[in-house]
Formats: structure tokens, C-alpha cells, sequence
């Protein structure tokens, strides 16, 4: 009897040491980029990367994360409050943008003390390092939690719990990830969802019914910036149709400046629609449009 309690001593004790060495593991290391985008759920989603740390080492995108347009009072009132700022403190960013909310893992500097209490001053609450609090509207529910040294895994949507199902890998999809430090996967079945909220997408809406997939990113090209699309399509003809259409767009865009006896200006969307190059290989639309300096500095001085 003496000998089977030892045993069952031993064997918990063993687990406890074990369950605590784990722990102290997960806690001191990070995840790389790929085991960012693990654990969230891409299958059907939207999905979107930042590299806070090569944007910052680009001087216009410098003046991007300045701009006016995040210096609100409620961003400054979060920073306040939070001790948190993406400017300073981001680092990496992956989000899954699905029907039924938000996810999102970063890697950064957080205060986990300030960002707990932040949230019970929210109207929410921690319990073992994962936090929610309501949101700006009922529905909207926010929740975050550690996932790793330096990461943190955070959701919106209408659970309280969300931002738990970061703990593990999500559902996925196979995504080749490119090396610009802003990129956006949309895969067909969010295709026709997304681009109904894109101003003037409609006119290319029928040609979406045949894309798998569309990858568009942005990153430097020179002395400038290059956003570019790659549509990969079911069939030949149904890029050619994409193909037809994307080019049908611009040539529409160029004639109505042209009656209205305007010229596309460099420093706005004027300037970068007009000038959209597109090709097809095979199953694959390639487009690109140039983003040239005065554009990015218009649109951060917003």
C-alpha cells in the first residue's frame, strides 16, 4: 500500500514538473511567422499580414503610421490606458477576417499588468491570462490573451471567449506567403463578400465567379511602391475574362477623366488607377499599379 501511495506521489509530482517545465517553455519562447499564421482560422477567410518591423524601417510608411488618421482621441485614450502603442510597439501582425469574427496575432511589446487592467476598466474582466470586454457596439465582444513570449492572440466577434480557439492551430488553407511586408489572401468563397465593399468593384464582379484565389501586396519598387495582384483562376478563359475586364476598368476610369477634361494625378487614386498594367499566363491574372511617393504622402497627411 505504502509502495503504490509512493508511486502515485511520484507520478503526480512527475506530471506537475512536467505541466510546469511546458508551461515555463511556452511562456519564454516566440512563434515565427508561419506559427503565427497556424493558429488562425483561414479556410474561408480574409486574411491579412503586417510587417510592423520592415515598415518601419521605411521612411514613407514612417509617415503612414504617423498620419492623422490614427491619432483620434479614442486611440489616444487606449494608448493612455493600455500602455499600448502600434507605432512603437508592433512588431508583426496576421488576421483572419471571417463570417463569424476577427482574429488576430501579434507579436510585440505588451504589458499584460496595464492591458488587464485596462480591460477591467473596459467593463470586462481576466481570468488565467485571458481577458474580454465589450466592444464599441453590443454585438461586438473583444477578447486577448498570451499566446507566447511577445505574442498576443486577440478576437472580435460576438463570444466572449473567442480569442481561446488562438491557443491551438485553426482551420486552414494553403497560403504561399510572399516576402512583402503588406499582404492580403482573399480566397473565392470571400471573394464576391469582400469586393462588394470595394468602391466600383461591381464592374468586375461577374469575373470573380471564376477566381480561386487573389493575393495582392504592396511593397517598395525603387525609389517607389508597387501594389500588385496575382488572381489564380479556375480555367484559362475565366482569367482571360478577369484579365478583360480589370483592363476594361481602367480604360473606363481613363475616358470619364477625359470627358471631365481632368488629368490622373500622381498623388491620389486618380494617379494609381489609371496607370493598372495587366497580364494572363495560363490560369493566372498578374496586375500591378505603382505607388509613387506623393501618393503615400497625400494619403498619410489625411
Amino acid at each position: 500500500m505504502a509502495r503504490r501511495l509512493t508511486y502515485a506521489i511520484l507520478t503526480v509530482a512527475g506530471a506537475a514538473a512536467s505541466f510546469l517545465v511546458w508551461n515555463a517553455w511556452r511562456n519564454s519562447r516566440s512563434l515565427s511567422g508561419a506559427e503565427m499564421l497556424q493558429r488562425l482560422p483561414t479556410a474561408d477567410a480574409v486574411v491579412l499580414s503586417l510587417d510592423f518591423g520592415q515598415i518601419r524601417r521605411t521612411r514613407v510608411f514612417n509617415g503612414l503610421m504617423g498620419s492623422k488618421i490614427m491619432e483620434d482621441a479614442d486611440y489616444l485614450a487606449f494608448v493612455r490606458d493600455s500602455g499600448f502603442d502600434y507605432k512603437r510597439d508592433l512588431d508583426d501582425v496576421v488576421a483572419s477576417f471571417t463570417p463569424s469574427g476577427t482574429f488576430f496575432v501579434v507579436r510585440g511589446r505588451f504589458d499584460w499588468k496595464k492591458l488587464e487592467s485596462f480591460a477591467g476598466q473596459s467593463g470586462g474582466s481576466c481570468y488565467d491570462k485571458l481577458c474580454h470586454m465589450p466592444g464599441s457596439v453590443p454585438e461586438r465582444r473583444i477578447s486577448f490573451l498570451p499566446l507566447a513570449a511577445g505574442v498576443m492572440g486577440l478576437a472580435v466577434g460576438t463570444e466572449d471567449l473567442a480569442a481561446s480557439q488562438l491557443l491551438h492551430a485553426g482551420t486552414q488553407r494553403p497560403i504561399s506567403v510572399p516576402s512583402q511586408p503588406l499582404w492580403l489572401s482573399i480566397p473565392g468563397s470571400a471573394l464576391n463578400r469582400t469586393v462588394k465593399n470595394i468602391p466600383g468593384a461591381s464592374l468586375v464582379t461577374s469575373a470573380m465567379t471564376g477566381v480561386d484565389e487573389v493575393m495582392l501586396t504592396v511593397g517598395a519598387d525603387g525609389a517607389n511602391f508597387a501594389a500588385r495582384l496575382e488572381a489564380q483562376c479556375r480555367t484559362s478563359q475565366d482569367a482571360a475574362n478577369l484579365a478583360g475586364q480589370l483592363k476594361a476598368f481602367t480604360a473606363l476610369f481613363k475616358a470619364a477623366m477625359e470627358r471631365e477634361k481632368k488629368k490622373p494625378a500622381p498623388k491620389d487614386l486618380t494617379g494609381v488607377l489609371t496607370a493598372g498594367q495587366f497580364r494572363q499566363s495560363d490560369r493566372m491574372v498578374y496586375g500591378e499599379w505603382t505607388l509613387q511617393k506623393s501618393f503615400l504622402d497625400n494619403l498619410a497627411g489625411m
